[in-house]
């Protein structure tokens, strides 16, 4: 036991420590604090479910982001005919943006799918994030679903999950829900 020191001399430091920089502590939220997805997001129908054949899907609903730091396009495949993309069915997916809720809406750069959704890819699901802390405009949407011409109506549904509000959601109709059940 001669290794260990005197009792006296463990109790106190032998050098004060100096540390060579300045260190900053910069808080983030999500780091600090755990949080809970399911209490937390907003859901909007942005393309409600529907059948489709040769033609745009009609309802096309704008997401307002004000006060949301992340965005996420949920797509959903029904029973599939045809291919599905933006304004035709042989391009991707894509999101847009515009300042304006009804007008001037402009691509998002890189918020895409890698092609569009072919007609054996029924029962799938594709995720399009936006992470909002850069530079966007405040409403986006999926940029015009087309359907191709198929032997049968096609189905699609866009659901947009804003994550992380300012103001957490109390109840399920503020975050776009008829009901929600956290277990």
């Amino acid at each position: 036991q001669n290794w260990l020191p005197e009792k006296r001399m463990a109790l106190r430091a032998s050098k004060r420590w100096n540390w060579p920089c300045i260190t900053i502590l910069v808080h983030y939220r999500n780091r600090l604090k755990p949080t809970n997805f399911f209490e937390e997001a907003k859901f909007i129908s942005c393309v409600p479910p529907e059948a489709q054949d040769n033609d745009d899907f009609v309802v096309n609903n704008a997401v307002d982001t004000l006060g949301l730091k992340e965005l996420g396009f949920l797509v959903a495949t029904g029973d599939l005919n045809a291919a599905i993309g933006s304004v035709a069915e042989a391009s991707a997916i894509c999101i847009e943006q515009s300042d304006e809720a009804d007008d001037n809406y402009s691509d998002v750069t890189d918020a895409e799918l890698s092609g569009p959704i072919a007609d054996t890819e029924s029962g799938k699901l594709y995720l399009i994030g936006v992470d909002l802390a850069k530079t966007h405009k405040r409403f986006m949407r999926v940029k015009s679903p087309h359907v191709g011409d198929g032997s049968a109506s096609n189905s699609l549904l866009f659901i947009g999950a804003l994550a992380v509000p300012d103001q957490t959601p109390l109840v399920a109709a503020d975050a776009g829900l008829e009901e929600r059940v956290l277990v």
